[in-house]
């Protein structure tokens, strides 16, 4: 029986199958729904055509799930052929058509001529669900940044002293815009009911803020265009935004209470700089630390690995990565700023590679590949970080 390899184009409510034999020639080609019993039925009629190597997909989100499980299920191997891939494999076929079809037949090519492409393994549920988790987590963090962005905007155009007079990253703000948005409002409310409010949301420095509100609002006495339209948003927002917080607390706690049963988290957590949430993001965005066999390999990923650029006689010639696991870096980098503020030795090694002649944020980059190796070993060994006992200089 010849050997298939099969390519899948997913889309959203349908996928496109296409398979090719071993001198790439197209067997099979269909248009399915994304079903489990056409699914199913797909898969069979491959099989009629010939043993399949291996599949192929294009996307591993929630838009591919029922496809991967039904495979994994049947024991077949799944390979991830990104986009970026797919597009510059594209340009050595004929043809300049863009069909899902087509880009099917790319798939199916692609895993048969490149070995290389990366296995999909099936997802572990708890990591599962806590991609689920800190995905909606992002995502309410994006929805409260671009909020807060437009509020202050409107703030500004009812009283720029009010607006620049508290910190709109604080809950405390928020609970007054909530109820009183112009500087007249303000001023009528007072200093006192504006604290037995802040205190009956638990807010500590409620005096404080009250008086610092109400001062701003006694700057300004006149009434600018748009303000009566522009009170009424804001004081939306606000209520929206301290709904948001609500829901962000409301996740991190479910994402804590995941990570007590994952048996990595207390040592990745116990690395200087990596809260509950980058703890999590890690574990997601490297499978749970299964993909990568060295700490070079995680490194390379995370774009911490220079790429060498020799050509003829010149050698030792590093650039910086072009393509990298951005998320991946992005956690590793905040890591090691953190770490870099609060950790001894973290910012001994950071200010060694100052001294060196690095700036920061090559400094930065440094302390993050540094601690890849460290993260590693202490993986390795199953061991939690241990902070070095501070060193006690004897009087002279």
């Amino acid at each position: 029986m010849a050997k298939l390899w099969i390519g899948v184009d997913i889309g959203k409510t349908h996928h496109h199958v296409a398979a090719v034999d071993g001198d790439g020639r197209l067997v099979y080609s269909r248009r399915v729904a994304n079903d489990e019993t056409a699914l199913l039925t797909v898969m069979a009629e491959v099989s009629t055509h010939g043993r399949g190597v291996c599949w192929a997909v294009d996307v591993t989100t929630g838009l591919s799930a029922l496809l991967l499980t039904l495979l994994w299920r049947r024991q077949v191997q799944v390979r991830y052929v990104s986009g970026t891939v797919a597009f510059h494999m594209a340009a050595a076929f004929a043809g300049e058509n863009k069909t899902d079809a087509r880009d099917a037949v790319v798939i199916a090519q692609t895993i048969r001529l490149r070995p290389d492409i990366p296995i999909l393994e099936p997802s572990d549920r708890l990591l599962a669900e806590l991609s689920v988790l800190t995905g909606y987590r992002a995502d309410l963090v994006g929805q409260r940044v671009a909020t807060l962005f437009r509020l202050q905007e409107l703030l500004t155009g009812i009283s720029p002293a009010l607006e620049r007079a508290v910190d709109l990253n604080r809950k405390a703000p928020m609970m007054v815009l909530a109820c009183w948005q112009t500087p007249a409002a303000i001023r009528h409310a007072g200093v006192d009911r504006i604290t037995a409010l802040l205190r009956r949301g638990h807010v500590k420095n409620a005096v404080q803020v009250a008086e610092a509100m109400v001062a701003a609002a006694r700057q300004q006495t006149v009434t600018l265009p748009g303000q009566r339209a522009a009170a009424v948003v804001v004081g939306q927002m606000a209520t929206e935004i301290l709904a948001i917080d609500q829901r962000i607390a409301a996740v991190d706690d479910l994402i804590a209470e995941q990570l007590d049963q994952h048996p990595l988290a207390p040592i990745i957590g116990s690395l200087p700089g990596m809260g509950p949430l980058l703890t999590a993001e890690l574990l997601v965005h490297t499978a749970g630390m299964t993909e990568y066999d060295s700490p070079t390999k995680l490194a390379a990923h995370a774009g911490l690995a220079p790429v060498s650029r020799d050509s003829g006689t010149v050698s030792g010639n590093h650039r910086q990565p072009r393509r990298y696991h951005r998320r991946l870096r992005h956690i590793l980098w905040m890591a090691a700023f953190t770490a870099a503020r609060e950790c001894p030795t973290s910012r001994a090694y950071y200010e060694k590679k100052r001294a060196e002649g690095k700036n920061h944020r090559q400094a930065i980059l440094a302390l993050a590949r540094r601690r890849v190796d460290v993260l590693w070993a202490l993986i390795r060994d199953r061991k939690t970080f241990t902070r070095p006992a501070p060193v006690i200089r004897a009087a002279a």
